[in-house]
């Protein structure tokens, strides 16, 4: 096992990474999509699973197109990444004062308008080349051309100038991952109308994200899909469709216990002693809290100890939680707040819905303090 960024485990708390999982989990997906390509999704430090690791691990396996957020993430991956045949895709807006750091270190932004790209060009010198996707707003809202008329400016204007290539055309879907199966083929017709009639090769386009690469496969293009959460294991639907084929976890969250004490009848615990021992109740000290990305309203979450569930009791604190034990356990017993204990597991999807929240967040919160051991 391999502790990331050099870090010491000094502090008993850590999650723990299948690589392997991840890399099972892209060839499943990809032969279950019939896709020839993967653009693998890594941004926020690939869900909380540690970008660097991620990305060689899939190198390792013949994906060379990643894709992150920001600037700095793509920056991250370029310094760290020894091979430079990767293809790093910039998926959100970017600062268009930046185009001179994004073609230093080879980076590939998404665009949506002319205007950017008319001050972009402003930017670089005569023999700069920019490679570029093309970003279709069919219905997400947030970035890219809004009609058929923009996608033809932008085709047009990308063709016109010497300065940029059209490397990639894509959208992304609201509701691939749930029910709302009509908004879903809304946008599907007005990416294939407005990207034909502009004349886009289909070569160029990645139509298909996690959700419709999983569930809609059969109706639309994937010879290049663009994946990011199954890529870790987890059920992105919401609410909660049936996954169409087994994925492996590939993140634990573990930790030790720190101290044990018994509580008496009526004693209370924690901040705002929400929770009052009704009978003799012993209980155990874990070093992990909400600093550490463990949500504070993860108060009552069950946890694993020897392969038996106990729970959280007490309100969540910045850097400890309490959990009841129904038997002693010396200090040092590995704790798992996520992940496999024998025959028992506690899913991202169970603290998500616990939390009333999905597991993206769940993941992505889980702070730098955690070391990753792959």
């Amino acid at each position: 096992m391999k502790v990331n960024n050099s870090k010491q485990l000094t502090r008993p708390t850590w999650l723990q990474v299948d690589l392997a999982a991840i890399q099972n989990n892209a060839k499943a997906i990809m032969k279950h999509a019939g896709a020839q390509k993967m653009i693998a999704v890594v941004k926020a430090n690939a869900y909380g699973h540690g970008a660097v690791a991620v990305t060689n691990s899939l190198y390792a396996i013949g994906i060379r197109d990643f894709a992150v957020a920001t600037i700095d993430e793509g920056i991250e991956l370029r310094q760290n990444i020894t091979q430079q045949d990767i293809n790093i895709l910039l998926l959100g807006v970017q600062d268009v004062a930046q185009v001179p750091v994004i073609l230093q270190y080879h980076l590939t932004p998404a665009i949506g308008d002319i205007q950017w790209l008319m001050k972009a060009t402003q930017l670089m010198a005569m023999d700069d080349v920019l490679n570029v996707h093309l970003a279709v707003d069919t219905g997400m809202g947030r970035m890219g051309a809004r009609n058929e008329h923009d996608v033809q400016m932008v085709k047009d204007f990308i063709d016109q100038s010497s300065h940029f290539a059209l490397s990639g055309v894509f959208t992304h879907f609201a509701t691939a991952d749930d029910h709302n199966d009509a908004y879903y083929q809304q946008q599907v017709q007005k990416f294939q109308l407005w990207t034909t009639h502009a004349q886009i090769p289909e070569e160029l386009c990645h139509l298909a994200n996690t959700g419709s690469a999983l569930w809609h496969h059969n109706e639309i293009n994937t010879h290049t899909i663009r994946v990011g959460s199954a890529l870790y294991g987890f059920n992105p639907g919401t609410p909660h469709l049936e996954m169409p084929l087994q994925l492996q976890p590939a993140m634990a969250l573990k930790t030790k216990i720190g101290a044990t004490h018994q509580m008496a009848v009526g004693e209370s615990i924690s901040y705002g002693a929400t929770y009052t021992a009704q009978q003799p109740q012993l209980v155990a000290t874990l070093p992990i809290g909400y600093a550490d990305g463990y949500l504070r309203r993860l108060q009552g979450m069950k946890v694993l100890v020897d392969g038996h569930f106990e729970k959280v009791v007490g309100r969540i604190t910045m850097d400890q939680i309490l959990i009841t034990l129904k038997q002693p356990y010396p200090v040092g017993t590995i704790v798992t707040l996520m992940g496999y204990d024998g025959e028992q597991q506690i899913s991202v999807e169970d603290i998500a819905n616990y939390a009333k929240t999905i597991p993206h967040e769940v993941l992505t919160i889980l702070t730098s303090r955690l070391p990753r051991i792959y």
